[in-house]
């Protein structure tokens, strides 16, 4: 992999009940799974969270907990990410997106020709198994 090379992972509906750092806000198996396939293929300062309630996250960015999922009243619009991507300096950046097609999606509006390894894998369950047989 390019060493400038970004990867977004999805944030998850399961996390912690106080503030903590991104990286360990979310407590989900698919989350930390997909988290564990980002480390397998860069360092933690080229994974980003991408948050339905804040957007892009850098690992060690501390956030409240939320309850908010994509595509619901309220959450992060591809402008938004955008916008965070351009601020961020990453929005050049090659990146694979890891996560399902609405996360993946989200981030097409950004990086049209990102990577999305787990397209075509099934549910969540195939796509842990495939990301773990990775590693």
């Amino acid at each position: 992999m390019k060493d400038n090379t970004i990867v977004v992972i999805p944030c998850g509906a399961r996390k912690l009940t106080q503030p903590a750092q991104a990286q360990s806000m979310y407590t989900g198996s698919y989350h930390r799974m997909c988290q564990r396939y980002a480390r397998s293929l860069t360092t933690p300062d080229n994974i980003y969270i991408l948050s339905a309630k804040y957007g892009l996250l850098k690992m060690t960015d501390m956030i409240e907990p939320y309850s908010l999922t994509l595509g619901q009243p309220g959450c992060v619009t591809p402008l938004h990410i955008k916008q965070q991507a351009v601020e961020l300096e990453i929005s050049d950046r090659p990146c694979i997106a890891v996560g399902g097609k609405k996360y993946t999606d989200l981030c097409r509006h950004v990086w049209r020709d990102c990577v999305t390894p787990l397209q075509g894998k099934g549910g969540n369950g195939r796509q842990m198994q495939w990301m773990k047989a990775q590693l």
